[in-house]
């Protein structure tokens, strides 16, 4: 209870500190804002896969779903912010049926993403190789000194699906404390300049554990049972 009642009190400290930021200007291009350019009338479609592991068989789905940023408004605080609303269907001929509706609101220190009332920091300024911040800094989940996610490979080319991208950076999650041999949980985006995200994955995964008679070695990425989520820009 008093580490989560520290939290909030340094998270609402670090927030008001922010906000006035917030209120300042949007980051400039060269600060790396152009990896995720925001207009209002974009739309970004994703080819999604979803896998489920029991026993290294995997079960996929296959789905779409769809971004569009619709509005901009000013925020309480005044910075400027936009409408995301995503959109899903589970073939490429089915009607698009929204399921969320989401903000984007940039500055000049960072690009933050709030869905569900769930505000995290998805992006930093400046853009920088090893750069590392609390994606949690404006919610409770983390302390306020917490570093959960970093920049890795900026300005590298990338490979999504069919398309290609001269000029990339990935944000990539883990967490040492869970990650080991046995266990696998990580994120990592990837986001090519002037283009926004071209690819989002997720995995929670367990590895064999040589228990239960699986017939598996330990260390050779058995997955016993896992889940994956990929989304791939296509459009």
């Amino acid at each position: 209870m008093m580490r989560r009642l520290a939290s909030l009190a340094a998270g609402l400290l670090a927030g008001l500190a922010l906000v006035a930021c917030e209120n300042t200007s949007e980051a400039p291009a060269e600060s790396g804002k152009d990896y995720y350019p925001l207009k209002v009338g974009a739309e970004r479609v994703f080819d999604v896969v979803d896998r489920s592991y029991t026993n290294n068989r995997p079960t996929e789905v296959r789905s779409q779903v769809r971004e569009q940023l619709t509005e901009t408004y000013r925020d309480a605080a005044g910075a400027l912010t936009y409408k995301l609303v995503r959109s899903s269907r589970a073939t490429a001929s089915a009607a698009w049926r929204v399921d969320s509706v989401q903000t984007l609101t940039v500055n000049a220190q960072n690009l933050l993403l709030t869905r569900s009332n769930w505000r995290t920091v998805e992006l930093i300024f400046p853009v920088r190789e090893g750069g590392e911040w609390n994606k949690n800094a404006f919610n409770d989940r983390d302390t306020l000194v917490a570093v959960n996610r970093r920049y890795q490979d900026v300005g590298a080319g990338f490979v999504a699906g069919t398309r290609s991208y001269d000029n990339t950076l990935t944000t990539f999650d883990d967490d040492p404390n869970r990650n080991n041999i046995y266990y696998e949980y990580t994120t990592r985006q990837v986001y090519a300049k002037g283009v926004g995200p071209v690819l989002r994955e997720s995995l929670a995964l367990n590895y064999c554990q040589g228990t239960g008679g699986t017939a598996c070695q330990i260390g050779e990425k058995y997955i016993v049972s896992g889940k994956t989520h990929t989304e791939t820009l296509v459009q």
